[in-house]
């Protein structure tokens, strides 16, 4: 367990803290979020202060320090986190570093006033130049902490690379280390948990571990595979389990990866302390992401996932599409059904399902006997964008277009519904709004608890 006790808060890995951020660029804003913020009721808050449009460069610290004023005011009663984010790594102003140093010496002096329990400096990025470690000896005799932060949205490093950056962080003088990049491809994600993994065994302060995009999102919720004490959250406040989230949120969800405040408290809440009582075993139609949802699923629940055509095809050294040639389907529904079979005498555990297992009534039977199933449905003109690019469906080969997907889907919508215990639409092609959704379901049902 990594822990670190600031003046109010305790930053703590077993216990991890939600973090919601003040990003208006006027005072108007910064209140009208601080509102939102006060509903939502976050562990701590952190103000952007790159975010604020300055009227007057000539008076830009003075500015800064009156909109500091404006946040304490406003939301008095949580701990603040500064950071001032370049626009080299994401944020929206470029300052020279004597001026960033400036706007730090000031929040500095006045931490103790304003709420400011910790403050987060680029130190990887900021590497080399005179006065950096100055700087941070100086946050340190204001009583403050130091996250030492690195982002890169253009690409992740290897695994290696990422702990270099963390260790560098450390032996520079940070009390956390933070590091966040945005992945490519799958692997870039498990680089960052792999990463994350060797740092909590190498280094003695705690991190924060984050790949950002929607790619990467579970990461911002799985936090016991991370290992990070403090996890980042957006302000949209109006997704329930019966509702929907607003079209921008979603986008906002898909491009960044930031999950909304109340989404990733429940997922974080999971994550620490969830248990999973029985299978769940996910079904839908080629293309709907099960897959995709059972690793992510797996992830939050801290258990196994298993892919019965990846099962297959490890038991018989062939891929799908070489099964399809040379058996009939027949045939090949009958291998499914002895790996379904198989499979489910492992309990707890995610099963995601081939997208014609539970044609027969028989392999939905034994999966309802060892827990629950959970289909994704998403509309033909969804799973046409999904597949359109992809040779490896050997029901769709030939047959590309919505008029055969429709005609699939309609043939297998009734054995769909009447082996599924909760349908979740992903029409949103969102992996933590789908978890979400599943999560909520199963714990009515007492799947999770």
């Amino acid at each position: 367990m990594k822990e670190l006790a600031c003046r109010k808060v305790i930053l703590n890995s077993n216990k991890p803290l939600i973090c919601v951020s003040v990003t208006g660029s006027n005072l108007a804003e910064i209140k009208e979020q601080a509102q939102v913020i006060k509903r939502l009721n976050p562990d701590i808050v952190e103000w952007r202060a790159d975010c604020l449009k300055i009227e007057n460069e000539e008076k830009d610290t003075f500015e800064i320090a009156y909109a500091l004023k404006c946040v304490h005011k406003a939301l008095r009663s949580y701990p603040l986190i500064f950071t001032f984010r370049s626009k080299e790594e994401g944020g929206y102003r470029h300052v020279n570093f004597e001026k960033y140093r400036e706007y730090y010496h000031y929040v500095s002096l006045e931490a103790k006033k304003m709420g400011v329990e910790l403050v987060d400096i680029e130190m990887y990025g900021k590497r080399g130049v005179p006065g950096l470690s100055d700087m941070v000896d100086e946050m340190h005799s204001a009583g403050l902490k130091v996250i030492g932060s690195y982002h890169d949205f253009k690409k992740t490093p290897k695994r290696n690379e990422i702990l270099d950056i963390l260790k560098h962080m450390e032996d520079a003088g940070a009390d956390v280390c933070k590091i966040a990049c945005m992945p490519k491809h799958k692997g870039d994600v498990f680089s960052i948990y792999n990463a994350a993994k060797d740092a909590d065994k190498e280094l003695s302060n705690p991190i924060i571990a984050i790949s950002m995009g929607e790619l990467g999102a579970v990461t911002r919720v799985a936090l016991t595979q991370t290992k990070s004490v403090l996890t980042f959250a957006s302000l949209h406040e109006d997704e329930t389990f019966e509702g929907e989230l607003r079209k921008e949120c979603i986008e906002q969800m898909n491009s960044l990866g930031q999950v909304p405040f109340k989404i990733c408290q429940t997922i974080v809440d999971i994550n620490r302390r969830g248990k999973l009582n029985g299978n769940i075993s996910v079904i839908g139609f080629m293309g709907t992401g099960k897959t995709t949802v059972s690793k992510a699923l797996a992830e939050i629940l801290n258990c196994k996932e298993v892919d019965t055509d990846k099962y297959l095809v490890e038991k018989f050294g062939k891929e799908i599409t070489e099964m399809f040639e040379e058996m009939s389907e027949e045939e090949f529904r009958d291998a499914e059904s002895v790996a379904i079979e198989e499979i489910a005498q492992t309990k707890n555990q995610i099963i995601s399902c081939g997208g014609g297992a539970v044609i027969r009534r028989k392999n939905s039977d034994i999966l309802k006997k060892t827990g629950v199933i959970v289909r994704l449905d998403a509309d033909p003109q969804t799973i046409f964008e999904r597949c359109s690019r992809r040779t490896t469906r050997p029901l769709l080969n030939g047959n590309m277009n919505i008029e055969h997907i429709k005609k699939l889907m309609d043939e297998r919508e009734l054995r769909y519904r009447e082996a599924a215990d909760i349908t979740v639409n992903v029409d949103s092609n969102n992996r933590i709004l789908t978890c979400y959704r599943i999560i909520v379901a199963l714990v009515k049902k007492g799947i999770i608890t």
